[in-house]
């Protein structure tokens, strides 16, 4: 993040903050189309859930939209998405959602159970309308069914005059190495050949959730998509339409989170500084807050300017700096200890690698606490799309 978006940042008082550099996204997003051989084989597919503020940035240089809720349906509706373009899935749909995604134009829904499989059926019918339908496989877990149930709605797809069944969705998890993307690639192209072949029906399109992993608390940028697994996307698109369904791995580097200093202390041998946000805003995956350091800048303020000063890293015990929120609860933690010589009120923290669930996360009700402000970051233009938003009248 450019310094001068901090500065401007402190300026306004506009702190905490989010900001989302969509500049950056792009060209992630476009470095992995190109990897994949840019061919219309292989869509793109946005797992709206990672950061559901970037839906309208990402719509122009992606294929899909991963719907998991009639809340974000509705997004979807309120930044002109085309509902063409969106997979409503989700463990949980409910009978009028469905026929509200129907009327507003969604024709791509996942089966999450035979349940779903007949409520949408039902709808379709009610609404004369005919849907496509992505049959998901289960890892084991409460997502998606059994392959035999997949067999069975596949031996029995001349019931269902109005549902297309289109292919296999598949999802196992997060934070995954290549090796594991890789051997389930291996297996699904396996299953899709067994189906094809048991019951002459063609499996036209695997949409795939890799889960790559994100190195939240490393200082270099996520990785590129590797040759191996770029290469393994092509093969599956030599033979079906391959949709690459990404949420974390296409967003997590383009946010930041900013917060200011507000009081500055130490007790019992222990210097303390307390910033504007806390872990009501900030949830890091896999951390217990404050155990562990993930990447983050400061800067002091000097009169009219700011200036960055370099963070060394961990402190030793009762030797560094603890950052605390503003929240009432001694779990409000952001960093346990360190490396910063001096702090002021005033001074500047930034969070990176805040792209991804941290902005949805948090607990926001929590004390009645404002949400942050939200920002874009595209072609070096600050823009301002959700302002800081009270939260008492949700607790009364």
């Amino acid at each position: 993040m450019e310094r001068e978006i901090i500065k401007q940042l402190v300026d306004t008082k506009s702190t905490p903050a989010y900001v989302f550099d969509v500049d950056r996204l792009c060209r992630r997003v476009e470095a992995i189309k190109e990897k994949c051989g840019n061919t219309t084989q292989i869509e793109l597919c946005y797992a709206m859930k990672a950061n559901p503020f970037l839906v309208q940035p990402m719509d122009s240089v992606l294929n899909k939209f991963e719907v998991c809720s009639h809340g974000e349906l509705c997004i979807c509706k309120d930044k002109n998405i085309d509902m063409r373009k969106v997979v409503l899935s989700g463990v949980n749909k409910e009978r009028p959602d469905v026929l509200q995604a129907l009327e507003w134009g969604v024709r791509t829904y996942t089966i999450e159970s035979p349940a779903q499989l007949e409520l949408i059926d039902e709808c379709a019918q009610e609404a004369g309308i005919d849907v496509h339908i992505l049959l998901r496989l289960s890892s084991g877990n409460q997502f998606g069914v059994d392959r035999d149930v997949i067999e069975t709605v596949i031996k029995r797809r001349e019931e269902y005059p109005h549902l297309v069944i289109e292919g296999i969705q598949y999802y196992s998890g997060t934070q995954k190495k290549d090796s594991k993307v890789l051997e389930e690639l291996s297996e699904l192209n396996a299953l899709c050949e067994e189906i094809e072949e048991k019951y002459r029906f063609s499996i036209n399109v695997l949409e795939y959730g890799p889960g790559f992993g994100i190195g939240y608390f490393s200082k270099e940028d996520t990785e590129e998509l590797s040759d191996e697994c770029a290469e393994a996307f092509r093969k599956i698109a030599d033979k079906r339409h391959l949709t690459l369904e990404m949420g974390r791995f296409l967003t997590a580097d383009c946010g930041y989170y900013i917060t200011s200093v507000v009081d500055v202390k130490q007790n019992a041998g222990q210097r303390y500084c307390i910033v504007d946000g806390g872990i009501n805003h900030v949830n890091y995956y896999g951390q217990v807050m404050g155990v562990r350091v993930p990447p983050i800048r400061f800067y002091q303020r000097e009169d009219n300017d700011i200036s960055e000063i370099e963070i060394q890293g961990s402190a030793d015990k009762n030797g560094g700096l603890c950052i605390c929120g503003s929240l009432c609860t001694s779990a409000d933690v952001l960093v346990r200890n360190i490396s910063i010589e001096q702090v002021n009120t005033g001074d500047v923290f930034v969070f990176e690698k805040i792209g991804a669930y941290s902005v949805t996360e948090g607990i926001y009700l929590f004390l009645s606490r404002k949400m942050p402000k939200v920002y874009l970051w595209n072609h070096r233009e600050l823009e301002l799309i959700r302002d800081t938003l009270e939260t008492y009248q949700f607790n009364q």
